[in-house]
């Protein structure tokens, strides 16, 4: 008993959340919570962008129209691929109405950096190799080979043989230690590039130290920030502290999302991390919000990116899945052992209650039944003492009429003669008063017996087909046959003598009326019959 609960300790704690250090579980949440909301930063840069576009149209200055158009392919490049490239045109377009080269290479070097993170870098190098650095400033230059630098290194790292390898990381060395040694970058441009240097070199306490100066003097939510923070996270990732890695990538996360960014990589590295954390949870929600923006943004080399790491989670879930197997199978086998013999225990209890079950299901079908029974029989009662006494009525009724149609033919065949009598029986004898008095009589009866007969009536008819009485409360020849059919009068034949109506009318009625039911047609004149059962 001790060993099983020892086991099943064990496994509970494999499936426990894991426990972060004070710091990094508060900015996790942050993180969490950022990206609760990430729908509010991406409509602010929307509306950002929107202004830029405003002023843009109301601009009729041609160096005006460039200045507010690199802004807005700066928003849009780490935002939307195919808005940035639709900039970078009208950019191009702009300078080349100026005519100046120096502007027309700057558009030039806006869709390097575009092309470049949609994966097309043969695209972004040829561009780069037309461009004639010979007529462009030193800051643009600067800005060439900072463009060039990184093209180099996402070749090296696209490449497939060791060969193309050396050579672009052989270009990727060249063209840093020009731009550090030459001093020719911005001073965060440099942050940038030096500390891929000092890494190669292993001089992390150095990297850190330039690093840290400048990230905490800044607005850690800017975007800066983030490129700054994911810096860090890589230094830290070469001298292996995993919590340090984690909580800069978190903190690079954050910016990025909370200043509208969908190009990014932070939150992609964080949602592996989570994995090795065993925080599956925040794995898939990190690694959903970065696919999302992925999509967002059309980004090709980041959609590569995610699909490699989605392949490193599958991996690293199904080794944890394997264990987790393990130990639930040890666990249902010793809770099997355990729950034996309280099944055993329990098996007979069971057996026990099945019989009284079963004992107590009869008896109720068996009360059931004897109800049923004795509502058609209080029903057949009713209508049997109701019809008596009508049919008493009517007999005494109609001896009394048969006396006085006797008196008064003798007294016209005495009086008046044989012509004078038959005239008087003609004028009688009349089987349309007779019967239309019949019809009142039974309509009256019918409504007596079944007093809510019509409304329960039309419950079974669909709403368009109701039907309603007419003034004088008679029912319709529809009502009168249906009337027959809950006595228990179901012969058409029968039917048809009773209501002084063909065979073939009654049937048509039946058919009509089944074919306005709102439920079950070949169900409707068994419900019809139960009519006024229930309340019995």
């Amino acid at each position: 008993m001790k060993n099983s609960l020892l086991i099943i300790f064990l496994v509970c704690s494999t499936y426990a959340g894991n426990a972060y250090n004070k710091q990094l579980d508060s900015l996790l949440h942050v993180l969490d919570k950022t990206i609760q909301d990430k729908d509010i930063y991406t409509k602010k840069k929307e509306a950002y962008i929107d202004g830029l576009k405003m002023r843009l149209n109301s601009s009729t200055n041609a160096n005006d129209k460039i200045s507010i158009t690199k802004e807005i392919c700066l928003e849009y490049i780490v935002f939307m691929t195919d808005s940035a490239l639709l900039y970078t045109r009208k950019l191009e377009k702009y300078a080349m109405q100026t005519g100046d080269y120096e502007e027309y290479t700057d558009s030039e070097l806006f869709r390097v950096r575009i092309l470049k993170t949609m994966g097309l870098l043969k695209e972004s190098s040829d561009i780069l190799d037309k461009i004639d650095t010979l007529r462009i400033s030193d800051n643009l230059k600067t800005f060439y080979l900072y463009t060039k630098l990184s093209v180099s290194n996402l070749l090296r790292d696209a490449s497939e043989n060791d060969e193309e390898k050396k050579k672009y990381k052989a270009v990727a060395d060249s063209l840093r230690n020009r731009l550090v040694v030459g001093e020719v970058l911005s001073p965060l441009d440099y942050i940038y590039v030096n500390t891929e240097r000092l890494i190669k070199e292993r001089k992390y306490d150095q990297a850190l130290k330039e690093l840290d100066d400048v990230y905490f003097k800044m607005n850690i939510e800017e975007r800066d920030a983030a490129i700054l923070a994911f810096a860090i996270a890589n230094v830290y990732a070469e001298m292996g502290d995993r919590d340090k890695v984690t909580e800069y990538f978190a903190r690079s996360a954050i910016a990025d999302i909370k200043s509208g960014v969908k190009e990014y990589i932070s939150l992609r590295k964080l949602a592996a991390l989570m994995f090795e954390y065993e925080d599956i949870n925040r794995a898939y929600s990190y690694m959903k919000c970065s696919m999302e923006d992925a999509i967002f943004y059309n980004a090709r080399l980041r959609t590569l990116e995610s699909a490699e790491m989605f392949q490193f989670i599958d991996k690293a879930y199904q080794t944890k899945e394997d264990q987790r197997q393990t130990l639930l199978m040890t666990i249902l086998i010793i809770t099997s052992v355990m729950l034996t013999f309280i099944f055993i225990i329990l098996i007979y209890v069971y057996k026990q209650k099945k019989k009284l079950s079963i004992t107590k299901d009869e008896l109720s079908k068996s009360n059931e039944l004897i109800k049923e029974s004795n509502r058609n029989l209080l029903d057949a009662n009713i209508i049997k003492e109701e019809y008596i006494g009508l049919y008493i009525a009517h007999f005494s009724d109609y001896l009394s009429k048969i006396e006085k149609f006797k008196l008064k033919a003798q007294k016209v065949a005495k009086t008046q003669g044989e012509q004078a009598l038959l005239k008087f029986i003609d004028s009688s004898l009349d089987p349309k008063d007779n019967l239309e008095e019949f019809y009142k009589s039974f309509d009256e009866t019918i409504l007596r017996l079944f007093p809510n007969f019509v409304e329960e009536m039309n419950k079974l008819l669909l709403p368009e087909e109701v039907i309603k009485l007419k003034a004088n409360d008679s029912l319709t020849p529809e009502l009168r046959i249906f009337a027959l059919i809950r006595l228990g009068i179901t012969d058409s034949i029968k039917i048809a003598y009773f209501l002084r109506y063909s065979t073939s009318t009654i049937y048509n009625y039946r058919t009509k009326m089944r074919n306005k039911a709102a439920g079950n047609r070949d169900e409707f004149e068994n419900q019809v019959i139960r009519i006024g059962l229930e309340k019995i």
